[in-house]
């Protein structure tokens, strides 16, 4: 075990070097520039220039990575180019929203998917089953994006039944049900696009379970279906489905960031296409810092899981 998690941080230190030098390459040749990023048409080139020579963009490629690299492993994020703010605190007031999206989203994504495979196992071949695969597999041919664009016109301007951007009532003091206003449809959007690749996988899983001879023998001793279903059948089945989760994390991420910025939610998915679209590489590059070294701690972590699970493959 011991070993695994060496290698694992030797392979995300390697991984986020060249990530963050190429993400930083593709920045500095972009045609973007923070100085735009208050009014587009209010600059002329030399002034665009002498301002761009004064936040040292002007500077080699080398040069500019080396300076942000020692910023970096000191500790300090450097600021924003735009607005001067501290990345650390940009960050920090958008974590939360962000966090909170992603996990309820999840969550509602694994119930549904689990209750629907379980209906479609137990009416196999039936017009229900149909119709599930048909109504999943229509959200998932669509993008994210028109997904969300389809239920802001049929839950905000047909219906008028719930905002349509934003984390939170502007002018307004804090309610609990506001925010839930706010999080419903994109939550709504990030499951029905991500619905059919965990149903379909958890329907194969749950059926390949349902075959093993121990299932057998629990129902030939009479054993409850719900207590067969809940005891063994998703115990054997839970490092596959974890596996499946872990596998769709990088997708389900970048499904949540065009989300955010669709809906306008003030999370970090909308930070990184603003700060993407003005060259603000001090945030760009520790968004994609930050957002890779979670997703491999997630995947080094459920990785984990699945091996003591699977006692076998612990010393693999």
């Amino acid at each position: 075990m011991f070993y695994f998690l060496l290698r694992r941080l030797f392979f995300g230190i390697c991984v986020l070097f060249l990530l963050s030098f190429a993400s930083f390459a593709m920045m500095y040749y972009s045609k973007a520039s923070p100085i735009f990023a208050s009014n587009p048409q209010a600059f002329s080139k030399d002034l665009q220039n002498e301002l761009e020579a004064n936040l040292n963009l002007d500077k080699s490629l080398l040069f500019q990575y080396k300076t942000w690299l020692k910023s970096f492993l000191s500790g300090d994020l450097s600021n924003s180019l735009i607005n001067s703010q501290a990345v650390s605190e940009l960050l920090k007031e958008r974590l939360l929203n962000t966090v909170v999206l992603g996990f309820c989203a999840l969550f509602f994504l694994f119930v549904l998917a689990l209750f629907l495979s379980v209906l479609s196992l137990a009416y196999e071949g039936s017009f229900l089953e149909k119709l599930i695969n048909f109504i999943s597999m229509s959200f998932f041919a669509l993008p994210s994006f028109c997904t969300a664009l389809i239920s802001i016109l049929f839950f905000c301007v047909y219906l008028n039944l719930l905002p349509s951007s934003g984390a939170y009532s502007l002018g307004e003091d804090f309610s609990f049900l506001d925010r839930i206003k706010h999080l419903i449809l994109p939550i709504l959007s990030l499951v029905l696009s991500h619905l059919a690749f965990v149903l379909n996988f958890m329907k194969s899983v749950l059926k390949q379970s349902l075959s093993q001879y121990f299932i057998d023998a629990a129902f030939a001793r009479g054993l409850s279906k719900s207590r067969i279903y809940f005891h063994f059948v998703l115990k054997d089945s839970l490092s596959s489905i974890l596996a499946c989760f872990t596998s769709m994390s990088v997708s389900f991420l970048m499904s949540a960031y065009v989300i955010e910025a669709v809906f306008s939610y003030e999370g970090l998915g909308s930070l990184l296409i603003h700060s993407i679209t003005y060259k603000d590489y001090p945030v760009v590059l520790a968004l994609v810092l930050f957002n890779t070294a979670f997703l491999l701690c997630l995947n080094a972590l459920l990785e984990l899981f699945c091996k003591i699970m699977d006692k076998r493959a612990l010393y693999a």
